[in-house]
């Protein structure tokens, strides 16, 4: 028997509220474009769409929206809906956008003034039944469930597209369809207002429905109710519930009549989705969409002799050449050395040169008049010059560009930056990559435009591409013989410290590196106070929170946790360095990450530089095996303070300032005014309470973060805090203001314009939109910290090739450059770096940088 055919009626505005709310709710960070636009609900809504367009491919479909002006409802009861909430200013700015996705998707939008939704819902499903078409209320809204019967069925996209027929509705709500108004009736509705009846609940509706059948046979039959508060209450408030039923009633019969042809489904307008797409930055919707077709093919021209090489170019447009480089693995050395190069200047055109022909390229690729537009320029630049070429003329990095745009993101990678960008799938085709590297670069650059990015694009981030490559190239000398000695004396140290836990617990033996075994010994056969159980297995933290909390009233704490820290230290940096050591050179090369964080600091890996402990004598003592090599000495230069100078400048508070000005210590002036004391009353805790404060206003600690670290009750951690901005009231000001303005933009901003987006500033979660807030505060200090010692880096670096000395930066780690220099440049270099560092832009107050010089990272010396 064949099918009839299915009638899908979207209840737009229930559905979007129900998307909004429900994100919120689960303290789900919310969604922005890099302009800061919210975009959650829409998302929301256009993967549901989708999803169910693709997946149940009905017939018809209508998107039913609310109509204008008042209905009958607030006629009769003008108290209608009066409770309702404005709605958020941030989903209604999402509102329009949603219809935009409407008509890109050719989905009919439908209302009926006078009506609201449910209405015109209601009537067009009685008009579509009588014709024979099964119909599906896409909604997730209870009351619509009054609507079905034998045609008509609600199918709730929320809930994993969950369908309910008329068995459904009895099982869910416990009524039938048609007493579902009889329950409403008796229940009331809180969001709409319906007031129902005073004193029966959900549970008392469905009992008397279920016993009477209906509120009229209810009311009729009062006294026959054995419950006093039921009985009364339909007694007392007959008109009520009867006006509660009215009002809780779907209309069927609303002015607006059914024209299937006009809803039927149809094809949506791809170039208008994805135009919407691109501009709300859905990059994983964007992928999923077919290919537009000027996008489809890259024709690739292989050239193998210079004649064809010319006779390509001669037929390329003015303008950046792409570049894009095969990268493969070198052998047993696991270098990554450049295969294939493709290049492409027009759109669905490229010329590829295969490894055994690079020759052919190479004068090309060095010309430094040609510009260039590469995807990773630092991986770039290194895999070319292993096969002799020295790229030239790089004039855009799009993996850098993308980060500038929108630094939230993890995966800057080429497919990844194609499919967010353009909406496209990346082959192995490196003709294909070249074209769509010159492609992602024409759709960047409008965006660095209206961004305001330019600057620290073209200043900074470009610049320093270069710098990072060839820094990653000398690597930094390590003596593996150091490394082997500190491995055999921490087994030692930690063997000790295995028997002294197992003494403290009364001299049972047990792994200590069992967190089931741990919390057993702690917390039952020692006693220690326990913590609450959480999770699925409901088992005991022995995390390093809870062992700090108990490490001063149990030594068994503090002994685990030293442990801990050095059983990490030797697994991840004593016993894994020496492999890292490149057996030619007996250099660590380790790779920097230039957007590996969204607020502009550099990382590393392979190994991870940045997380050498070195407030422990234990971390600090692996830098020892960071050596000069004969003839050479290791130069560092520190920032002092550098965050905190940062923000003194970007607050304009004069108290700070006037406290870096006449080079006083901050920590200890902080302190002095904090507790009223004079500054030489100040002791060492006092001083270490203060210097939490300050940082903690930079890294966005909260009260609780705070009270965690020093050890103190919440409140007085955060009346610290209070007494910190008290003192500092520009720098309160400066936190208002900022948070006003990302709130207001939806992105955090350096001085350099460095933009980081902020989410979760309107959330409804107090947790989420206070990390929101201690976000925007400290990313532009951090982000222009950051800023400052890349500049840094960039004129260091010039400075040297300028003067054609033989020194080189080595590392970047934190507010510290770590150089090799010979040691008959150390005094002539010493000076020209502090200089570099400290004048590389000015403040309002002094940037200062220590320097230091010695044969290894860790026994540096003043300089």
């Amino acid at each position: 028997m064949e099918s009839s055919p299915r009638l899908f009626l979207i209840d737009t505005y229930g559905l979007i509220f129900r998307a909004y709310y429900g994100r919120a709710r689960a303290a789900v960070p919310s969604m922005r474009t890099t302009r800061g636009e919210p975009t959650e609900a829409v998302y929301v809504f256009a993967t549901m769409l989708r999803r169910l367009l693709r997946d149940q491919r009905p017939d018809y479909v209508a998107a039913v929206w609310e109509g204008e002006g008042p209905t009958f409802r607030d006629d009769e009861f003008a108290d209608y809906k009066a409770h309702r909430e404005a709605t958020p200013e941030e989903l209604q700015q999402q509102i329009p956008l949603i219809r935009r996705l409407l008509e890109a998707q050719r989905t009919p939008v439908l209302a009926c003034d006078g009506y609201e939704a449910d209405d015109v819902i209601g009537t067009l499903a009685r008009q579509a039944a009588e014709h024979d078409v099964d119909v599906f209320l896409i909604s997730s809204d209870k009351d619509l469930m009054q609507l079905v019967d034998e045609r008509v069925k609600l199918l709730n996209p929320m809930k994993n597209d969950q369908i309910f027929d008329a068995d459904g509705v009895k099982e869910f709500m416990g009524v039938t369809p048609k007493q579902v108004i009889d329950l409403l009736a008796l229940k009331g509705d809180s969001v709409d207002n319906i007031p129902g009846a005073p004193g029966i609940g959900d549970k008392g509706a469905r009992q008397l429905i279920e016993e009477y059948g209906s509120v009229e046979e209810a009311i009729r039959r009062a006294d026959e109710v054995q419950r006093k508060a039921y009985r009364e209450s339909l007694q007392n408030n007959q008109d009520q519930i009867l006006l509660s039923k009215r009002l809780a009633t779907i209309a069927v019969d609303a002015p607006i009549e059914l024209d299937l042809d006009a809803l039927a489904v149809g094809e949506p307008d791809l170039d208008k989705v994805r135009a919407l797409y691109t501009e709300l930055e859905f990059h994983s919707l964007l992928s999923e969409l077919d290919v537009p077709e000027e996008q489809k093919d890259t024709a690739t021209t292989v050239v193998q002799t210079p004649e064809a090489l010319a006779e390509w170019l001669a037929a390329q447009p003015a303008g950046p050449l792409a570049v894009a480089v095969s990268l493969h693995d070198a052998g047993d050395d696991a270098v990554i050395e450049a295969g294939g190069v493709a290049l492409s200047a027009q759109a669905g055109d490229a010329a590829f040169a295969a490894a055994a022909d690079l020759a052919l390229v190479k004068p090309l690729l060095e010309d430094a008049a040609r510009a260039k537009r590469v995807h990773d320029e630092k991986s770039t630049l290194k895999a070319l010059r292993r096969r002799g070429v020295e790229l030239r003329g790089v004039i855009d990095d799009t993996m850098l560009a993308g980060f500038l745009v929108d630094s939230s993101r993890t995966d800057y990678s080429l497919p990844k930056a194609v499919a967010r960008k353009l909406g496209v799938q990346l082959d192995d085709d490196l003709g294909r990559a070249a074209d769509l590297i010159r492609a992602l670069g024409v759709a960047l650059e409008p965006e660095l435009e209206q961004g305001e990015l330019q600057d620290v694009y073209r200043r900074i981030e470009m610049p320093l591409a270069p710098i990072l490559a060839a820094m990653e190239e000398t690597g930094v000398l390590v003596d593996a013989a150091v490394l082997h000695a500190q491995s055999d004396e921490m087994a030692k140290e930690i063997w000790t410290i295995e028997q002294d836990i197992h003494e403290l617990a009364g001299g049972r033996d047990f792994n200590v590196n069992s967190t089931k075994q741990l919390a057993d010994i702690l917390f039952d056969e020692l006693g220690l106070p326990a913590p609450p159980r959480r999770g699925k297995t409901k088992a005991r933290s022995t995390a390093a929170d809870v062992l700090e909390g108990l490490a001063p009233d149990y030594p068994i704490a503090g002994k685990i946790l030293e442990y801990r820290e050095l059983s990490k230290l030797k697994s991840t940096y004593v016993d894994a360095l020496p492999n890292q050591i490149d057996p030619r050179d007996g250099r660590i090369h380790t790779t920097f990450n230039p957007t590996g964080s969204a607020t502009g600091r550099l990382s590393s890996s392979d190994p991870n530089l940045q997380n050498i402990p070195i407030r422990t004598e234990s971390g600090r003592r692996i830098r020892a095996a960071f050596i000069a090599p004969p003839g050479h000495k290791l130069l560092a230069a520190d920032y002092s303070q550098i965050e905190l100078r940062v923000l003194a400048h970007v607050s304009g508070d004069k108290t700070l300032q006037d406290a870096f000005r006449k080079g006083e210590d901050v920590h200890t002036r902080t302190a002095a005014e904090v507790f009223g004391v004079p500054p030489m009353m100040v002791g060492p805790e006092e001083r270490r309470r203060a210097k939490a404060v300050n940082f903690g206003i930079v890294y966005g600690l909260s009260p609780f973060g705070l009270s965690q670290q020093l050890g103190i009750p919440q409140k007085e951690a955060r009346d610290y805090i209070n007494a910190y901005l008290e003192l500092y009231s520009g720098v309160k000001k400066y936190m208002d203001s900022t948070v006003a303005q990302a709130r207001r933009e939806g992105y955090s901003k350096t001085m350099f314009g460095r933009r980081r987006p902020i989410t979760d500033l309107g959330s409804r979660n107090p947790a989420a939109r206070g990390f929101a807030e201690r976000t925007a505060i400290n990313s532009p200090i951090q982000g222009a910290a950051a800023d400052l010692i890349k500049l840094a880096m960039i004129d260091v670096d010039r400075l040297l090739r300028e003067k054609e000395l033989g020194s080189r930066l080595l590392l970047q780690v934190h507010d510290e450059l770590l150089l090799e220099v010979p040691d008959a440049e150390v005094e002539a270099v010493g000076p020209l770096l502090k200089r570099a560092m400290e004048q590389v832009h000015e403040l309002a107050v002094p940037l200062v940088a220590d320097l230091k010089v010695g044969l290894n990272w860790r026994d540096l010396k003043a300089l």
